[in-house]
């Protein structure tokens, strides 16, 4: 038992779904032979098994026993679907002060785990669950443990992906009265110098992110609209959304089942990105929230911060959200 049991923990911490389908109806067996206490981390698997595999008759006796988890290996509400993870799709949605930027070791990481706390900041893991490689989405507050979460799922990153060159989602030096303290943020440097790691950037933020971090602009991968970047078997096609920054980028997967969109801050569940900074631009994020209301209603979206949950669609973004038909005039007299 404690074989099986292992096996299926391994395979689902590492995106495994084919071994641990395999290991389903061993699994399975060797539960029901098990005292009810007992069973907790192997009913775990088989859930995660029925849920993505949906394959094993057995599954409907892991489901009766209506256990309540407290930890898992593997959020199951982190990945998408279970033909998509076994088609090679590795998906992760990181959250500020949950899964990352937690358990600080001094005063300085303290104070800017406490921040990103409060930001609710997302970064994401995408890659290819057959290569093990990775890039890193928006990473900022807490490299070393970005690091850690990606080397636990036996994922290698390749690359860092920035929506915006805002700080929050970069790392660097944080806007001001902050900046007076003296202290960094951790963020794509760090991916980038250490690392050797390149950045994908749209080339409108290009500039603002090598003087803000101090990235070199040798490790910068300028981007357009429409431009693609394959991670393994994993093609992430970029959408130039220029609005909250000059730069703003959403990352656009295909997908057989349901495709996805990471939307940075340019759309949150029921609201866009701030356009009261400095460089924002009101008309053009509403040419925008245009564009994207045009793509696949299934769509889900993932935004860049935990303003209301961790995922929404487009369908239901143009229900009750910001992608709703709006006249152009109207939108800018709403936004003054």
């Amino acid at each position: 038992m404690d074989s099986i049991q292992g096996q299926c923990n391994d395979a689902v911490r590492w995106t495994d779904f084919t071994t641990l389908t395999e290991l389903y109806k061993p699994a399975t067996e060797a539960g029901k032979r098990l005292p009810m206490y007992e069973l907790a981390d192997l009913h775990f698997s088989c859930q995660v098994a029925r849920e993505l595999a949906e394959l094993e008759p057995q599954a409907q006796s892991a489901a009766a026993w209506n256990f309540e988890w407290s930890k898992g290996h593997f959020r199951l509400d982190n990945a998408l679907l279970a033909r998509e993870l076994m088609a090679g799709l590795y998906f992760r949605q990181l959250l500020a002060g949950r899964d990352f930027a937690v358990n600080a070791g001094n005063i300085i990481e303290r104070q800017i785990f406490s921040s990103a706390k409060q930001m609710q900041n997302y970064v994401y893991l995408v890659g290819d669950t057959k290569t093990r490689e990775a890039v890193v989405v928006d990473a900022a507050w807490d490299v070393k443990g970005i690091r850690r979460l990606a080397a636990a799922d036996n994922m290698r990153l390749v690359g860092a992906v920035l929506t915006h060159y805002h700080f929050d989602h970069t790392g660097g030096t944080p806007p001001p009265p902050f900046d007076q303290l003296g202290i960094k943020v951790p963020g794509i440097r760090e991916l980038a110098v250490e690392d050797k790691l390149p950045v994908h950037v749209n080339r409108n933020d290009a500039n603002t992110v090598v003087n803000s971090n101090g990235v070199p602009s040798a490790n910068l991968n300028l981007l357009d609209d429409a431009d693609v970047v394959s991670v393994g078997g994993v093609k992430l096609k970029f959408i130039h959304t220029p609005g909250h920054t000059p730069g703003s980028q959403c990352i656009y997967i295909e997908r057989p089942q349901q495709d996805i969109l990471i939307s940075g801050d340019t759309l949150f569940i029921g609201s866009c990105g701030r356009l009261d900074f400095p460089d924002c631009d009101v008309k053009a994020m509403y040419n925008s929230l245009q564009k994207l209301a045009t793509l696949p209603a299934t769509t889900k979206v993932y935004p860049g911060h935990d303003y209301g949950g961790p995922h929404t669609t487009i369908a239901q973004e143009r229900e009750q959200g910001f992608l709703k038909p709006m006249a152009e005039r109207q939108w800018l007299r709403m936004h003054g």
